[in-house]
Protein backbone atom coordinates (compact mmCIF):
# COMPACT_ATOMS: atom_id res chain seq x y z
CA UNK A 1 0.00 0.00 0.00
CA UNK A 2 1.28 3.42 -0.89
CA UNK A 3 1.97 5.85 1.41
CA UNK A 4 -0.42 9.06 1.93
CA UNK A 5 0.79 12.12 -0.19
CA UNK A 6 2.70 15.33 1.90
CA UNK A 7 -0.48 16.85 2.24
CA UNK A 8 -1.88 13.50 4.39
CA UNK A 9 -4.61 12.33 2.11
CA UNK A 10 -4.80 8.71 1.21
CA UNK A 11 -3.71 7.35 -2.22
CA UNK A 12 -6.01 7.85 -4.95
CA UNK A 13 -7.00 4.33 -5.14
CA UNK A 14 -7.77 4.22 -1.88
CA UNK A 15 -9.67 7.18 -1.55
CA UNK A 16 -11.55 6.28 -4.76
CA UNK A 17 -11.81 2.87 -3.28
CA UNK A 18 -13.43 4.06 -0.03
CA UNK A 19 -15.59 6.59 -2.31
CA UNK A 20 -17.29 3.91 -4.14
CA UNK A 21 -17.79 1.73 -0.93
CA UNK A 22 -19.49 4.76 0.39
CA UNK A 23 -21.75 4.64 -3.30
CA UNK A 24 -22.56 1.21 -2.99
CA UNK A 25 -23.63 1.30 0.47
CA UNK A 26 -25.81 4.29 -0.47
CA UNK A 27 -27.36 2.12 -3.57
CA UNK A 28 -28.48 -0.55 -1.87
CA UNK A 29 -29.63 2.04 1.02
CA UNK A 30 -32.02 3.72 -1.95
CA UNK A 31 -33.02 0.31 -3.05
CA UNK A 32 -33.98 -0.91 0.11
CA UNK A 33 -36.55 2.37 0.79
CA UNK A 34 -37.74 2.46 -2.53
CA UNK A 35 -38.44 -1.57 -2.23
CA UNK A 36 -40.18 -1.18 1.32
CA UNK A 37 -42.66 2.06 -0.02
CA UNK A 38 -43.50 -0.33 -2.81
CA UNK A 39 -41.46 0.21 -5.86
CA UNK A 40 -40.48 -2.83 -7.76
CA UNK A 41 -36.82 -2.31 -7.78
CA UNK A 42 -34.98 -4.44 -10.38
CA UNK A 43 -31.36 -6.24 -9.54
CA UNK A 44 -29.62 -4.72 -12.66
CA UNK A 45 -29.25 -1.36 -14.84
CA UNK A 46 -31.88 -2.71 -17.34
CA UNK A 47 -35.36 -1.86 -16.29
CA UNK A 48 -38.32 -3.86 -16.89
CA UNK A 49 -41.62 -2.18 -17.95
CA UNK A 50 -42.74 -0.11 -14.67
CA UNK A 51 -39.85 -1.13 -12.61
CA UNK A 52 -36.77 0.89 -11.44
CA UNK A 53 -33.68 0.73 -12.41
CA UNK A 54 -31.06 1.82 -9.40
CA UNK A 55 -26.85 2.28 -9.84
CA UNK A 56 -24.25 4.05 -8.68
CA UNK A 57 -21.99 6.39 -10.91
CA UNK A 58 -18.93 7.38 -9.29
CA UNK A 59 -19.21 10.73 -11.16
CA UNK A 60 -23.24 11.32 -10.10
CA UNK A 61 -24.58 9.36 -7.38
CA UNK A 62 -27.07 6.67 -7.04
CA UNK A 63 -29.33 7.19 -10.23
CA UNK A 64 -33.17 5.77 -9.98
CA UNK A 65 -34.80 6.05 -13.33
CA UNK A 66 -38.06 4.20 -13.64
CA UNK A 67 -38.62 2.07 -16.71
CA UNK A 68 -40.82 3.07 -19.64
CA UNK A 69 -40.46 3.31 -23.20
CA UNK A 70 -39.14 6.70 -24.29
CA UNK A 71 -42.73 7.06 -26.57
CA UNK A 72 -44.38 6.37 -23.23
CA UNK A 73 -42.83 8.70 -21.36
CA UNK A 74 -43.46 11.75 -23.66
CA UNK A 75 -47.11 10.43 -24.36
CA UNK A 76 -47.78 9.77 -20.48
CA UNK A 77 -46.13 13.16 -19.49
CA UNK A 78 -48.83 13.13 -16.16
CA UNK A 79 -48.14 10.02 -15.05
CA UNK A 80 -44.35 10.19 -15.64
CA UNK A 81 -44.63 13.42 -13.27
CA UNK A 82 -46.24 11.65 -10.80
CA UNK A 83 -44.03 8.84 -10.27
CA UNK A 84 -40.80 10.97 -10.22
CA UNK A 85 -42.59 13.10 -7.83
CA UNK A 86 -43.56 9.80 -5.51
CA UNK A 87 -40.60 8.63 -5.93
CA UNK A 88 -38.70 12.12 -4.81
CA UNK A 89 -41.03 12.35 -1.85
CA UNK A 90 -39.60 8.47 -0.81
CA UNK A 91 -36.20 9.99 -0.58
CA UNK A 92 -36.09 13.22 0.40
CA UNK A 93 -38.78 12.06 3.43
CA UNK A 94 -35.58 9.52 4.36
CA UNK A 95 -33.38 12.21 4.14
CA UNK A 96 -31.47 12.39 0.95
CA UNK A 97 -30.42 15.52 -0.96
CA UNK A 98 -32.35 14.66 -4.64
CA UNK A 99 -31.51 16.39 -7.94
CA UNK A 100 -32.95 15.58 -11.38
CA UNK A 101 -30.72 14.91 -14.57
CA UNK A 102 -31.75 14.75 -18.11
CA UNK A 103 -34.82 16.63 -17.83
CA UNK A 104 -36.49 14.28 -14.93
CA UNK A 105 -36.18 11.08 -16.67
CA UNK A 106 -33.01 10.49 -13.83
CA UNK A 107 -32.84 10.88 -10.34
CA UNK A 108 -29.70 11.88 -8.50
CA UNK A 109 -29.45 10.84 -4.81
CA UNK A 110 -26.01 11.93 -3.18
CA UNK A 111 -26.83 11.36 0.22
Amino acid sequence: MRAADPDGHPPTDVATSVATGAGQDLERVVRQELTEAGFSVEPSLLTADGGLGVWHDPARGVVVTWGRSAEQLVRYSTIRDAVQLALRTVLVEAGHQVTEDFDGLELIVTS
